[in-house]
């Protein structure tokens, strides 16, 4: 009998050989092989390993004895090793199927073998059964049973290997229906943990709606119910349709290629398609840039068609096998109510007859009844009428007559019902007919951090969104209760992002597509301007509200004329904040709402009043009033008189006149060069705001100290400004969260931070910024974004201040190193505004010189736009 030797001398042939062979497939693989032919010769090399392997431990055994092992076993691959769809990192899922009474033993007569496959470089799972011992198991736990059903005998006694196979398949076949549905809920579960969205931008390319484990779902389903798993056995069946057909076999030819990539490129198991995964595959993939979109961009949008498919085809699915309960099969021909002979409403469902399917096929007024009265009952389309409208919907011309698509517009009206109006109509594929610019984005990645799904995702979550305003109690909900034509503000929400992925600016782009469609559904021109004008000014009212100083009147009057009337303005307010509710989750916050709805009320007043007297009246009535509530030493002492007068607008606006007053009377307590800091908590938006008086502040780098002590302590800033009063009284106000509490901030928390700001004014020790864990993390992604850096200086919006954006990814100290940077090129910062810009941070600074004057030496403009890029650049 050979040494042991010979088994240390095998493995580490197979080990070159592993290595070598797996370089050559790699080779073909990256000459374009297919994906199922490159999946099958590294099963077909397993193969020869584990043959190899199993001949060497049969080596180490006696001659009977090894005789014996051969005529008791059976090695059976599983699971992707089993149906030859292994990746380069694919674990070996084997089964040693015994007839012997002596498990052990087996298990220790192979165990050379079983090492030897780890010992080569493979991951083995194996386990050692009887065939009688699998099928049970098979039948109480579903993971053993899916890898059962992709079984291959690969070496050893073959009749032992059609044993369990018999036995096997009559058991799935005499539990098909109760198998069925424990695959669908387990696969469900563990879909539900890798997102919620087949449009998941940074999905399992595995366990993800619509990835891998869905295609093998059906193979199961398949196997369960006709005893076969085989896409092409199945379609000669006529288990799945040609068009399934052919998507199936499409979608497996690009998830097997792309997942083969994935292992070969990380030399193991890699199956997260991150976004640095996502960069690098759309360039080895060979897209190239096009006009308005990425290569990451059309590579992804290829990724969601293929799996949405998928995804479409597993639920279609399941509704089939969805088993109506006993008291529906009792009471639906009794409680159902038929309509007009076409269409049946259950007690949880609505279908159509075979009278309302021949209209369905060829009518699309009829399917948008058919939609409608489905959100209106609440009730889901049956299988049957699902598929039918799923396979009918590419028969139909590109583009619907206007009198056909009429009535689309009009189901726009119902805040109850459009949103599930909507989606159900873009996922059986008849809204693209209706408004066939929607074609265009169906799976069109944004990429960037800031968006959380695709675009034609985003667009219906928006409408959904505006619809579910209806319920709120504060003013959004007031607003959107109040618009006179809701199907304005829901076609231009569907419409708003239409322009993206096209070379010009989205914003223009959608503006033709909104001319293109209100034309199209037939809608009058009052009506069709609106829409217009939304789609084209989508974004200006958040521009406004987070980037601009909006107490500067002349600019909120200039955007009101702009908008033309206060409907236009209530329509675009809702818009805004429908918009950022459907970027994802936590977007829209109560203080962005807050903000957006003061800019609504203020530049409706303005538009109402037509132009801003009354309300410079109004502010100088208010000043007047604080003044009244002085004291008549402090009235006739000059320093209250000469604070008030100069106090900002934005300062003023909704502030009560007695904090107002405490707040001077604190201010005027002030010592030569000193400083206090108050805190006021507001609980409706859970954020906090903190206001700064320094006498003498003026030139000590004030602004950027506590933009940095505020960072410091895990305080993320919002939006930020100074203003210089009288007598040289520098008052600054920062509006903040606190990153480091989910609840309200104590007390002694909000007093710590105000001496913390104090101490920081004329600090020689910079700032120390907290790491939090997964910050890097999130940053490294945000630098992957194509956006560039940059710097725009705009000396004409204001008449009084020259106005620098600075655009970058966002960082820890961010403002404070921008700030300090302007501190030392001798500005003073009067207005500073923080937003976002898909993966960008948008810092805004209102400034002007020592002397108070707007920058106007172009050498200067220069000097500051360099140094602030220099700044900002990326390591």
């Amino acid at each position: 009998m050979p040494g042991s030797s010979s088994i240390g001398d095998t493995v580490q042939a197979l080990r070159i050989e592993l290595r070598e062979k797996q370089d050559a497939i790699r080779e073909l693989h990256n000459r374009g092989l297919d994906g199922l032919r490159v999946s099958a010769k590294l099963a077909t090399l397993v193969d020869g390993i584990v043959a190899r392997l199993f001949e060497a431990a049969l080596a180490e055994l006696d001659t009977s004895a090894a005789d014996e092992l051969r005529g008791q076993v059976a090695l059976v691959g599983l699971g992707s090793y089993g149906r030859r769809q292994c990746a380069p990192g694919s674990d070996v899922d084997l089964m040693i199927l015994h007839s012997s009474r002596n498990q052990e033993e087996i298990a220790m007569q192979l165990r050379p073998m079983t090492q030897g496959i780890f010992d080569v470089g493979l991951q083995l799972g194996h386990s050692v059964r009887t065939a009688a011992e699998a099928v049970q198991l098979a039948g109480s736990d579903v993971v053993i049973c899916t890898s059962l059903i992709d079984a291959r005998p690969l070496l050893g006694n073959q009749t032992i290997f059609e044993t369990f196979r018999t036995s096997f398949e009559k058991m799935a076949l005499r539990n098909s229906k109760t198998l069925c549905r424990k695959f669908l809920d387990t696969r469900a579960s563990e879909r539900n943990q890798y997102g919620e969205t087949v449009y998941l931008l940074e999905p399992h390319v595995k366990r993800s709606r619509g990835g891998l484990r869905d295609m093998n779902l059906l193979r199961w389903l398949g196997f369960v119910q006709h005893g076969i798993s085989d896409p092409d056995q199945l379609h000669l069946k006529g288990a799945i349709s040609k068009l399934d057909y052919r998507r199936w076999l499409s979608v497996r030819k690009f998830l097997l290629r792309l997942r083969n990539e994935m292992h070969f490129h990380a030399g193991t198991s890699r199956d997260m398609l991150d976004r640095a995964e996502q960069l690098r595959v759309a360039d080895w993939f060979g897209h190239s840039q096009r006009p308005g979109l990425l290569p990451v961009e059309q590579f992804m949008r290829d990724y969601f068609r293929h799996t949405n498919h998928l995804w479409q085809m597993v639920r279609r699915r399941d509704a089939s096998l969805q088993v109506a309960s006993r008291v529906s099969r009792v009471l639906d021909p009794v409680l159902g109510k038929n309509i007009d002979g076409d269409y049946r409403l259950g007690l949880s469902h609505l279908s159509a007859t075979s009278k309302g399917l021949a209209k369905l096929q060829k009518d699309i007024r009829e399917v948008l009844k058919l939609v409608e009265l489905s959100a209106r009952e609440d009730k889901h389309l049956d299988h049957r009428t699902f598929s039918a409208l799923v396979l009918a919907a590419p028969e139909y011309p590109e583009q619907v007559t206007a009198e056909a698509a009429e009535p689309f517009y009009e189901i726009l009206a119902n805040p109850k019902t459009v949103g599930e109006v909507v989606r159900l109509l873009h996922e059986l594929g008849f809204l693209e007919k209706i408004i066939p610019a929607f074609r265009h984005v169906r799976c069109l990645l944004q990429f960037n951090q800031y968006h959380k799904y695709t675009v034609d995702e985003h667009s219906l979550r928006a409408v959904r969104r505006a619809a579910e305003f209806v319920d709120r109690d504060d003013a959004l909900g007031e607003a959107y209760r109040e618009i006179e034509d809701k199907r304005v503000l829901h076609l231009a929400l569907l419409l708003h992002d239409l322009g993206k992925g096209f070379e010009e600016d989205h914003s223009v782009v959608g503006k033709r597509i909104a001319e293109e469609t209100t034309a199209l559904l037939g809608i009058d021109d009052i009506s069709a301007e609106d829409v217009v004008f939304l789609v084209h000014k989508h974004l200006s009212m958040a521009h406004l509200t987070f980037r601009r100083d909006t107490s500067d009147l002349k600019l909120l009057g200039d955007f009101a004329k702009e908008a033309g009337s206060v409907e236009r303005l209530r329509m675009l307010f809702v818009l805004t904040c429908a918009d950022l509710a459907a970027v994802g989750p936590g977007v829209l916050n109560d203080w962005k709402i807050e903000v957006l709805a003061d800019v609504f009320a203020r530049s409706a007043k303005l538009l109402h009043e037509k132009g801003s007297s009354v309300h410079d009246s109004s502010l100088e009535a208010h000043r007047r009033t604080i003044a009244e509530r002085l004291t008549a030493e402090e009235r006739a002492e000059g320093w209250f008189a000469s604070q008030i007068a100069v106090l900002s607008a934005s300062y003023l606006a909704n502030r009560d006149v007695e904090d107002v007053v405490d707040l001077l009377r604190r201010f005027r307590q002030l010592d030569e060069g000193a400083a206090d800091v108050t805190c006021e908590a507001l609980a409706e938006t859970m954020t906090l705001e903190f206001t700064a008086g320094v006498n003498r502040g003026v030139g000590r780098g004030v602004f950027s100290s506590m933009a940095g002590a505020l960072s410091s302590k895990g305080m993320q800033i919002l939006a930020a400004s100074t203003d210089v009063l009288a007598d040289d009284l520098l008052m600054l106000r920062y509006k903040v969260t606190d990153s480091m509490s989910r609840e309200e901030t104590s007390l002694d928390r909000q007093q710590q931070i105000c001496r913390d700001l104090v101490a920081s004014i004329d600090s020689a020790e910079p700032p120390r910024f907290q790491q939090v864990w997964g910050e890097e993390e999130a940053a490294a992604k945000i630098q992957l974004s194509a956006l560039p850096d940059e710097v725009r200086i705009d000396n004409g919006l204001s008449a009084d201040f020259t106005i620098v954006e600075v655009f970058t990814f966002d960082r820890k100290g961010l403002l404070f190193r921008l700030a300090r940077k302007l501190h030392d090129l001798s500005m003073i910062i009067r207005h500073a505004k923080i937003a976002t810009s898909l993966d960008q941070v948008v810092d805004v600074f209102y400034l002007t010189d020592r002397e108070g004057q707007k920058l106007s030496d172009d050498a200067k403009l220069d000097e500051l736009r360099g140094e602030l890029m220099e700044l900002i650049k990326r390591e």
